[in-house]
């Protein structure tokens, strides 16, 4: 089929981006009509569109390269970012993305794509497939800042629990470009628990702890809950069943 190669070219693309290609919007219209039709392209959202392998009726790309492509400057945050680094423990039907640009949630093969709007442009990765994606440690903070975005405190813990050997200076650019004295003091108690495999130096824990203010926060929630202990080095509420866990030696199976 004509302009088929072209297709394939763009991957995921605009009606615009057709347009381009054809340069004559009548016939660009057309075309897509008779693609769709066809199982060429199928529709992501309205006038977004991918490509797809015609032998077995799937789109070519992944759901990470659709929601990096559908806008200039998105990229993979959150969950989405530990997922697709395999430090995940749940599977999500849903994809966390960013960007400077507002983007309604929409659904597409049975994955809701939700757009979390940021003005942080630090440490946006770029893979060999042109995917864009947060560095580990901005992940690691930006799911402590917003927890339900990672998919809860429980999971923030398995994952944390299996990743190696940071870089602590990103952490701290991030930290100090959110400057929140509750993301410090959340920070502080978390990456303390997991110093030693994640390589945190007691300077870094010191300098957090430099930045905590003296009022005390929950440790997964922005609201007061019952059944916590107070950690008074970071004046953080810990919920008693992962302060438990803890005190066993950090195994993650039993969160």
């Amino acid at each position: 089929m004509k302009y088929y190669d072209e297709i394939l070219d763009l991957g995921v693309f605009s009606k615009k981006d057709i347009e381009k290609v054809i340069q004559n919007p009548k016939t660009a219209e057309s075309f897509l009509s008779r693609s769709l039709k066809k199982g060429y392209i199928k529709r992501v959202k309205h006038n977004y569109y991918v490509a797809m392998d015609i032998v077995n009726n799937s789109p070519l790309y992944n759901k990470y390269i659709i929601a990096t492509k559908l806008g200039r400057g998105n990229y993979i945050s959150y969950h989405s970012a530990l997922e697709y680094r395999g430090f995940n423990n749940q599977v999500f039907n849903e994809l966390v993305y960013s960007g400077n640009n507002r983007v309604n949630d929409f659904e597409f093969e049975y994955i809701t794509y939700h757009f979390v709007q940021s003005k942080c442009d630090l440490q946006i990765e770029s893979n060999y497939d042109g995917l864009r994606i947060t560095s580990i440690e901005r992940t690691m903070i930006d799911c402590i800042d917003q927890i339900d975005l990672a998919g809860g405190i429980e999971e923030i813990y398995r994952a944390f629990n299996s990743i190696h050997n940071i870089n602590e200076n990103k952490l701290l650019e991030i930290l100090d470009f959110y400057n929140k004295k509750v993301l410090y003091q959340r920070s502080g108690y978390i990456l303390e628990t997991f110093k030693t495999n994640l390589g945190i130096s007691d300077a870094a824990l010191d300098y957090l702890q430099s930045k905590i203010g003296s009022s005390k926060c929950y440790l997964n929630t922005s609201k007061k809950i019952p059944n916590t202990t107070l950690d008074k080095k970071w004046n953080v509420c810990v919920p008693h069943y992962i302060s438990t866990i803890l005190s066993k030696g950090n195994d993650m199976n039993e969160l």
